[in-house]
């Protein structure tokens, strides 16, 4: 699996240039010429003869260069002995995969280098483990790898030493690199020779296959209008699941590369889905629920009325930007279309009528409609005060041919909207029973709606009353007989107002209607058929 590695050059044993040798001067003694008789030519004794200034600088200068001779002896002497020791052995300061080799022999550090790699390739792993405790090792056998320290030996070695022949390095260079390692730490790498990732690959595809939920969005499943408490039903979100394979492998490789043995957490990011259960919700939450009482002098057919024409708009969904006609979707008051006679108001009067009862049906509708902040295209109060609401606050209804009146509005909220639409029993009186309609859309945040009236003028009672003839002796028969049927009463004229609060302070204050309740003169029944006296 490991090359032999890289083989040290003869130590090199740097020597030293040899000292010049110092020049040195014979002097002579002259001796003068004499006579046969031992006296001195020239009939006398002679003068000395005297040295020249050039001769006395050349001894000084002879002089000098033995000295610098022998200090450039003592300067290589000196270089060597520093070189020597590291002939054989690293330098200091130099690394091969983190290990010092400093004072080592090439061999050993080579022995050194290779069982640190063949130590660490044996106990190497990386655990890829899950948050459960489950693992799987990836070891440097499953991957094939093996790791090669030559380039980095030799680069080690290179260090304070020759390494062939075209690499001359004097005593003096070599000096100065020892010196420069003591100084900076020189660190060199194994090179990987050989590895086969894809194994890595191949484990986490299959991790991530195991790992992997889909994310799935928030449905509506049904619309149950019929269960007051949740008519909706919802399929919950679900969160998916997925490995960040990438960031995984990422981390494996630069622990392959590394050496680093340890474990690596294989946790699935969460993956949101695109709509969640709590966003889908804000589509069908109740933007108003309104009840109105029903009187307890109403007959069963009137209340019967009441439910079938509650019948007609009870899940209705309409959808944005859609109108809502109340005599189109309740359609005519028959008998053949499930409606019965019960009393109702006409102009002011109790009088039976197919299909008594739905404009109550109606005035639920409409101020469940208004405050769930509908606009309202077609309303209509009563002639006369009602029981169950507020003046100002009623839309009657009408399909009598010729006399047709509607109450209808147009869904501006952005979304479909959802109509629920009961009697009900009173939960806190179960002998009375309650008109209620809710209507659900889309989440109307900090906003909401409110209904406010204002009286603007009273209209007196008329003093003359109404007298009408009994032709069909209903209330009285004969002509000194008389009934009254409707007391005098004021009228009204009120102003409706929609507030708009938002964070529960009122933002705005709109009026939307006028309402005109007349005053009645009192309506009085004469019999018409005289009475005679046997």
């Amino acid at each position: 699996m490991f090359s032999q590695g890289y083989q040290p050059p003869s130590s090199v044993s740097p020597s030293p240039k040899p000292a010049g040798t110092p020049y040195t001067a014979t002097h002579g003694k002259a001796t003068g010429n004499r006579s046969s008789g031992g006296a001195p030519t020239g009939g006398g004794r002679r003068a000395p003869k005297r040295r020249s200034f050039g001769w006395q600088l050349f001894k000084l200068l002879i002089v000098l260069l033995a000295l610098a001779a022998a200090g450039g002896g003592i300067y290589v002497l000196d270089t060597q002995s520093d070189v020597r020791p590291y002939t054989s052995v690293f330098v200091d300061n130099v690394y091969v995969d983190g290990l010092s080799l400093q004072g080592m022999t090439w061999e050993e550090g080579n022995q050194a280098v290779y069982q640190q790699i063949s130590d660490k390739l044996t106990s190497w792993y990386v655990r890829l483990k899950s948050t459960a405790g489950e693992y799987k090792d990836i070891t440097a056998q499953t991957l094939g790898i093996s790791r090669d320290p030559t380039q980095a030996l030799e680069a080690a070695w290179a260090v304070g030493h020759e390494t062939s022949s075209t690499n001359r390095k004097t005593i003096f260079e070599l000096k100065t690199e020892i010196d420069a390692a003591r100084q900076t730490k020189h660190e060199f790498s194994s090179v990987e020779q050989s590895g086969d990732t894809s194994a890595i690959d191949s484990i986490l595809n299959m991790l991530e296959k195991a790992a992997y939920v889909a994310p799935q969005s928030a449905a509506l499943l049904s619309f149950n209008p019929d269960n007051t408490s949740q008519p909706f039903t919802f399929q919950s979100d679900v969160v998916g699941k997925k490995l960040n394979v990438d960031a995984i492998r990422a981390q494996i490789l630069a622990m392959v590369e590394t050496f680093t043995t340890g474990e690596v957490l294989v946790q699935a990011d969460d993956v949101q889905p695109s709509v969640t259960l709590a966003d889908l919700q804000k589509n069908y939450t109740l933007r108003f629920r309104t009840v109105t009482p029903i009187d307890s002098h109403s007959t069963d057919s009137r209340n019967e009325n009441i439910r079938v024409a509650f019948s007609r708009i009870n899940g209705k969904i309409l959808g944005d930007g859609s109108k809502f006609s109340f005599n189109s979707v309740v359609g005519k008051r028959t008998l053949a279309n499930g409606f019965y006679q019960a009393y109702e108001y006409n102009y002011g009067e109790l009088v039976p009528g197919w299909g008594g009862g739905v404009c109550q049906a109606s005035t639920t509708v409409y101020l469940a409609a208004v405050q769930a902040g509908m606009k309202i295209v077609d309303h209509t109060s009563h002639s006369t005060p009602v029981s169950y609401t507020n003046m100002g606050m009623d839309a009657t209804v009408s399909d009598t041919r010729g006399h047709e009146v509607d109450f209808a509005f147009r869904n501006n909220s952005g979304g479909d909207i959802y109509m629920l639409a009961h009697v009900i029993t009173d939960p806190s009186n179960k002998n009375r029973l309650l008109c209620e309609v809710r209507i659900y859309g889309l989440d109307m945040g900090s906003t909401s709606y409110k209904l406010e009236t204002e009286t603007v003028e009273n209209l007196a009672k008329p003093t003359e009353p109404e007298y009408v003839e009994d032709t069909d002796a209903k209330y009285v028969t004969y002509t000194d007989e008389q009934k009254t049927v409707i007391e005098a009463s004021e009228g009204y004229v009120v102003d409706t107002y929609l507030c708009t609060y938002t964070d529960g302070a009122q933002t705005a204050r709109v009026k939307i209607a006028r309402s005109t309740y007349k005053n009645r003169a009192a309506r009085i029944y004469v019999g018409v058929t005289p009475r005679f006296v046997y």
